[in-house]
């Protein structure tokens, strides 16, 4: 079924390619976050997904897990469950922390967290304006952590307008509301600023499944408060700067593990950042200065008279901490016609502490609580890059990375990207690409840390063509990808105390296929996605070298099919199925005390929304999801969402 399927979704995307030609074309779009410049899309051999503004207003009652779970080359594992579950961000069948999340072209970290990832539970998507998806290794012009690709969301920015007010507000299943507000304008033609809050709240259902399968479990609830204010200022005809400050907060009711219910464990996340940037235009090209810092604080805590039966411990509360500074300047100029040069220069500086208690049957044990005065550590980069467009239909852009970091010392990566076009209506893409992984916090400072841990290193091939119709609108693409990533760090047993220790043991591969197109036939646009993928781990046993698949809750194949129809000029539907093949998972099970492998089904799901428009200011739309009411399993031992449903009213002023 599966392979059918992606067949007729490929031949009918090529076939529609001749027949859509009249609306605005999508690949001359214009695009930064693939070498940090202004550029076309059309004008690069990298893998670039763009989540356009328009399909963001038309998925506000999704999450931003939900969405990206739908992209070509990406599962979002988590995403299908209660709002404020764990979501496990995965690019080409990679774990999470090899995907860098970017926010305005600004690395997002957690270094309290073991992989280094940022929680997308933080982030409202009424917020963002357009999100660029760059697959390959991108630790060139993005440092550690890119090694499956990056995720650039980019903020709303300010109306050209005095005053702009947009607002959202909605309701729909599990108790489920959410209201959104943005305020924006430009004063004198020099000054702007934007304001933007969102609140959402969920009563939820059980993170917990039940192995009764009786539903009894009581529902996990989600709290979430993001607000975001940013000023920019020009002054003169050269220079322009701006100031923001974020703070998201949110609280979510979360269970004791797989099929363990748990009615007062309760996890709280904050981030607050403030940053400062400029960009000055000088000697023909432009320089831009950023400094972010961000402040985290993560807290679960479980305390109440109510314990799990399965429940080893009868209290705990772990408090996690970190801060992170980051700074760059970089410029970029044109040498000539054809040539762009980019160079720059960043600084990263991340800090965290934790502390662990818990009370059993046993009596209280607690870690040793681990101070952000041991565990830091800094980075310093250069880089540079040259980009050639456009020369007889020959493009390339090639770069490195010089990287000092403060304990293991220095690495160097770099970056190929040739790209040929052939005509008007074919380009065909090889990318090459080093990137690495420095190792995190956790791994080098934590009771199993190791301060003498090297950089996770990767080597990614890509090749492929991009098929598009005379005016870029439609296309077809095909990319093969390989990526092999050496000295993977591990948990390693050991038998003297503490009986664990991170070590760079194990050789990851990932390599597949990836499959998007999409077309515009009158008032029907259409796109189709299909990603294979192979997940490998070499490892030592008895001295020798065993490879096995590992793409835990990962699936080999997947698929979306996309069809919207604009009925009238006021009303437009669409529908979404989004397909996932067969995988494997691996739970722990706290009555038997110890993990079980299991095989998890393959599943379809149907989406479908509509909406109105009332008049040019307010629109109605309705986003139903899942409405075959599919049972299927994201996690073994967690509830995923049933049929569920949101609508809600979009106003702008």
């Amino acid at each position: 079924m599966f392979k059918s399927l992606f067949f007729c979704s490929g031949l009918l995307c090529v076939a529609s390619l001749s027949m859509a030609q009249n609306n605005v074309t999508n690949l001359n779009e214009v695009v930064v976050t693939a070498n940090k410049v202004p550029q076309k899309q059309l004008q690069t051999g990298k893998v670039l997904t763009v989540i356009s503004k328009e399909i963001l207003e038309r998925n506000v009652g999704k999450s931003l897990g939900e969405l990206l779970n739908q992209q070509v080359g990406m599962q979002v594992v988590g995403s299908q469950l209660t709002l404020g579950a764990n979501q496990e961000v995965s690019i080409r069948g990679l774990s999470n922390g090899y995907a860098l999340l970017l926010m305005d072209g600004i690395p997002l970290n957690d270094p309290s967290t073991i992989g280094n990832y940022f929680d997308l539970n933080v982030i409202s998507i009424d917020q963002i304006e357009r999100i660029e998806i760059l697959k390959g290794g991108q630790s060139t012009l993005y440092g550690s952590d890119a090694v499956g690709g990056v995720i650039n969301i980019i903020r709303k920015k300010a109306d050209s307008k005095p005053f702009s007010a947009q607002a959202n507000l909605s309701g729909g299943s599990y108790g489920t509301w959410k209201g959104a507000l943005n305020l924006s304008g430009t004063l004198n033609k020099n000054s702007s600023y934007s304001l933007a809050y969102t609140k959402l709240y969920s009563k939820g259902i059980s993170q917990a499944a039940n192995k009764k399968d009786d539903n009894l479990n009581e529902k996990d609830a989600f709290n979430q408060d993001a607000f975001r204010a940013q000023f920019q200022q020009k002054i003169g005809t050269n220079l322009t700067t701006k100031v923001f400050v974020t703070h998201e907060t949110y609280r979510a009711d979360i269970d004791n593990g797989a099929f363990s219910d748990d009615k007062d464990f309760v996890a709280n996340s904050r981030s607050t950042q403030i940053g400062v940037g400029a960009e000055y235009f000088v000697g023909g090209g432009k320089l831009v200065a950023n400094y972010h810092y961000n402040d985290l604080k993560r807290s679960y805590i479980n305390d109440s008279n109510y314990v799990a039966p399965d429940a080893y411990d009868k209290y705990s509360a772990s408090n996690y901490g970190a801060k992170t500074n980051y700074a760059e300047l970089y410029g970029s100029w044109s040498l000539g016609k054809n040539i762009t040069w980019l160079i720059g220069a960043e600084y990263r500086a991340q800090k965290m502490s934790q502390t662990y208690l818990s009370i059993s049957d046993w009596g209280p044990y607690e870690d040793a609580p681990l101070s952000d005065d041991l565990a830091n550590v800094n980075q310093v980069s250069g880089y540079t890059s040259f980009t050639l467009n456009n020369l007889g239909g020959f493009g390339a852009e090639a770069g490195g990375r010089y990287n000092h970091h403060s304990l293991y010392g220095n690495n160097f990566t770099y970056t190929l990207n040739p790209y040929y076009l052939l005509g008007k209506n074919l380009k065909v893409l090889a990318n090459f690409y080093s990137s690495f992984k420095s190792p995190t916090l956790y791994q080098l400072y934590s009771p199993y840390g190791n301060t003498a841990l090297n950089p996770e290193k990767s080597f990614t091939q890509e090749g492929g063509f991009q098929l598009f119709s005379n005016n870029q609108q439609s296309y077809f693409r095909a990319v093969y990808f390989n990526t092999t990533i050496n000295d993977v760090i591990i948990f390693q047993s050991i038998i003297t105390a503490p009986y664990g220790k991170y070590v760079n043991f194990n050789k990851q591969a990932s390599k597949g296929l990836e499959l998007d197109a999409q077309a515009q036939l009158g008032k029907f646009n259409m796109s189709a996605t299909y990603t294979h993928q192979i997940g490998e781990l070499t490892t030592k046993v008895a001295g020798n070298d065993t490879t096995y698949k590992n793409l835990i809750r990962r699936p080999e194949n997947a698929f979306t099919l996309s069809l919207g129809y604009q009925a009238t000029s006021k009303l437009y539907v669409s529908s979404t199925l989004r397909g996932i093949g067969a995988r494997k998972d691996t739970y722990y099970d706290n009555e038997q005390f110890k993990s079980i492998n299991v095989d998890l089904d393959a599943y379809q799901l149907l989406d479908v929304y509509g909406e109105y428009r009332i008049n040019a200011k307010i629109k109605a739309y309705a986003d139903l999801r899942n409405i075959l009411n599919t049972q299927f399993v994201e996690m073994t031992g967690y509830q995923t969402r049933q049929f569920n449903a949101s609508i809600g009213l979009s106003l702008q002023f």
